[in-house]
């Protein structure tokens, strides 16, 4: 080997051995600070990638019963909140200043702010909210360190006016001021909360999962309602109140078994996006906050305490003497509004609404008919049962909702004579729709009371629903005692001398009750001021939905009747085709003479037009509100069964409810048998037999081809 060689040689084996010690030494120094100091280095770097960001109050949703949004979080168009983030700011007081120079805050403001922020527990503080976009601009032109601002939370109802008087609204604080949003505000509001997060090089926040989570962390409220029967409500209330030009109208829709409340209105209203654009009177909830004197629509509660209180002396058949309609009592005629009659059975006073007999059927609660003492405490305890009550007694509230008037039901050893002659027919006593329904729904449920409630259940972040616990029902009065007045308000609505017949629908029995009040003012009575309602429930067998309908002061028609009646109908009509209730009174005359069957044969083009197909559904209690598809119209033999497999149970109801036929429906969803198979000749039977539903868990119970109509 030549010594040149030699030569490269070793300096080959120096540059090797050179960089493995070069190798070696960055290699201990990343294991040194890698491991060694790695706590000591995320500490010197934590001032760099991390920063103290404020978690905004969120408020969970409110969803009506079918978890369609009815309150959602949004944020305000040009709000913002202003925070100073204390580890940026090189000097808080002086920070602290500068923003309140550009955003005018007031000295006390700015000192409180600085006295906070000077605590060694407070990393974060919001110094501002509601910040406008223009202010916004300024304070990103000062570029003052330290100051962070975020969007301002706000709140969005997308379906506007529609239950606004039971959702409410929020501020601009996004607290709840009103209904639920403010019964529920510390359900559904998470506390603010000021947190240490990461931040990538270009100062975006790096939301891994458990931050994403936190910042959602919040519970929806799911509600009683149903959007579709509020719509329907609000829709109707609308046009009574319009066309009879009334000072306002209230309704409620109660789910007889559970007491649900499934839709509940007031108009006028407003939009809760934009609440501060509508008058005080429009936003109030005058269905709980303001009361009225029933009227007549309280007498089945004077009959009920009478036949509980003296089985032996008052029955259906009792006869009372109602004095050709003037009755002097305590000092004052007492009146029969419209009719004058002689002797009436006490089911024949409630159905024609005698005040006078009313009156004497109370008087049968006291040793005889001067102890009006008895009378008053007796007839006050079942009132109570009911759940009528005094603004001063101190009980909850109906519901869950606020700002709710009890009434006036004052304790019977405040009672005067001549308040017998009063109460009895829904005079000198005061109560709201939300009570008024409830006491029916007791009626509905054979004498059990249900409290009406809005709230069904919560929801958490996964998406699990929790039933909220309700009161069990309590038993207040005999069954066989209220089934004996539930045929007398079949009776109202049937009996052609009844009060109640323009609510008939054919196929149904339904219990009701009409109530025309004057109204007071200043315990005055008031010449042609009055408050109109109708009160029932349905099918009286087995009824599902307790309606009331009240409207104050009707300037066009004044009586229940011809006021409220046609709204409460209308109301129970859709409820029908809605829900998929089936006639339960298939004999009803009114059925059998105008169905298509009994009318004849028909020819087959006559069948399918609209019109017949329209008629036919009214008569099922269908008004119209369904846009009937083309190719359910039969196109085969009117003889021949229909093919129901597969179609929801509304649908199949209005196939059968088209061709002039009806079945028993058992279940609820699709239908999954029918006892008739498809194409089985007919000969002329209208009952086709046991329709067998199952419930499909996706089905929201309205397919493509059963259309509602839009709202207008």
């Amino acid at each position: 080997m030549t010594d040149a060689e030699h030569t490269s040689g070793f300096r080959i084996l120096l540059l090797m051995l050179g960089s493995i010690a070069i190798i070696s030494g960055l290699m201990l120094r990343l294991y040194y600070l890698q491991v060694i100091k790695a706590d000591s280095m995320k500490d010197r770097s934590k001032p760099q990638r991390t920063y103290y960001l404020s978690l905004p109050p969120t408020r969970g949703m409110l969803l009506d019963r079918n978890w369609r949004t009815l309150a959602a979080n949004a944020k305000q168009t040009g709000n913002y909140i202003v925070m100073l983030d204390k580890k940026r700011s090189k000097n808080v007081s002086e920070t602290v200043r500068n923003v309140g120079a550009i955003l005018n805050l007031e000295e006390t403001e700015m000192e409180r702010h600085i006295t906070a922020l000077t605590q060694p527990d407070v990393k974060a503080r919001d110094l501002k909210r509601n910040v406008s976009e223009e202010m916004k601009t300024r304070l990103i032109e000062a570029d003052i360190p330290g100051i962070v601002l975020r969007d301002q939370p706000g709140r969005f109802y997308p379906e506007g006016r529609l239950a606004c008087h039971l959702i409410g609204f929020t501020g601009k604080d996004n607290k709840g001021w009103a209904g639920l949003e403010y019964v529920l505000d510390d359900k559904l509001e998470v506390a603010e909360r000021v947190i240490l997060a990461e931040k990538d090089q270009s100062r975006r926040m790096l939301a891994d999962e458990d931050l994403t989570t936190l910042m959602n962390q919040r519970v929806d409220v799911v509600l009683t309602i149903d959007s579709y029967i509020q719509y329907v409500v609000e829709r109707e209330l609308q046009k009574v109140w319009e066309e009879c030009e009334a000072e306002d109208a209230n309704a409620v829709v109660l789910h007889a078994k559970t007491g649900e409340i499934l839709a509940m209105a007031t108009v006028p209203n407003y939009d809760p996006n934009t609440y501060q654009d509508s008058p005080l009177e429009a936003r109030k909830n005058r269905l709980l906050a303001e009361t009225f004197e029933p009227g007549s629509i309280l007498k089945p509660f004077t009959i009920i305490a009478a036949l509980d209180k003296k089985k032996d002396v008052v029955t259906p058949n009792t006869i009372f003497d109602c004095e050709n309609g003037s009755y002097y009592f305590a000092g004052n005629t007492i009146r029969d509004d419209i009719h004058r009659f002689g002797k009436l059975s006490v089911r024949d006073i409630l159905v024609r609404s005698s005040n006078i007999g009313t009156v004497k059927i109370a008087q049968t609660l006291g040793n005889n008919a001067d102890d009006y003492k008895n009378q008053a405490a007796y007839l006050y305890d079942y009132l109570r049962r009911f759940g009528f009550k005094d603004k001063q007694s101190g009980d909850p509230n109906t519901t869950e909702l606020p700002y709710e008037h009890s009434g006036i039901l004052p304790p019977p050893n405040k009672w005067h004579k001549s308040r017998i002659g009063a109460v009895p027919f829904g005079q000198a006593i005061a109560t709201n729709t939300m009570i008024l329904a409830g006491a029916y729904a007791a009626v509905a449920n054979r004498g059990l009371y249900v409290s009406p409630h809005a709230i069904k259940g919560y929801r958490d972040v996964d998406g699990i629903f929790y039933p909220r616990e309700q009161a069990p029902p309590v038993r207040i009065v005999s069954q066989s005692v209220i089934e004996q007045v539930v045929d007398m308000m079949v009776a109202v609505t049937e009996d052609p001398e009844g009060t109640g017949t323009r609510v008939r629908i054919p196929g149904f029995h339904i219990a009701g009750k009409t109530g025309t009040a004057q109204k007071a003012i200043n315990g005055e009575y008031v010449k042609g001021k009055r408050v109109a309602s109708f009160a029932g429930f349905f099918p009286a067998e087995n009824p599902q939905f307790v309606i009331i309908v009240v409207v104050d002061e009707p300037r066009k028609k004044k009586y229940g009747a011809e006021v409220a009646g046609p709204t409460w109908k209308t109301i129970a009509e859709e409820l029908i085709a809605y829900w998929g209730i089936t006639p339960t009174y298939p004999s009803d005359p009114m059925l059998a003479a105008k169905t298509p069957r009994a009318e004849g044969k028909r020819n087959e083009r006559e069948r399918k037009t609209d019109a017949a197909s329209h008629i036919a559904l009214q008569l099922f209690g269908v008004n119209g509100a369904m846009q009937i598809p083309s190719q359910w119209h039969r196109s085969h033999s009117p003889d021949i069964m229909p093919n129901l497999l597969g179609r929801t149970l509304r649908e199949a109801y209005v196939e059968l409810a088209i061709n002039g036929l009806y079945a028993q429906f058992v279940g609820n969803g699709k239908v999954v048998m029918q006892e008739i198979a498809a194409g089985t000749e007919l000969k002329n039977r209208q009952h086709v037999g046991v329709i067998h539903c199952e419930p499909i868990l996706t089905d929201s119970g309205v397919t493509e081809t059963f259309t509602l109509l839009a709202k207008n």
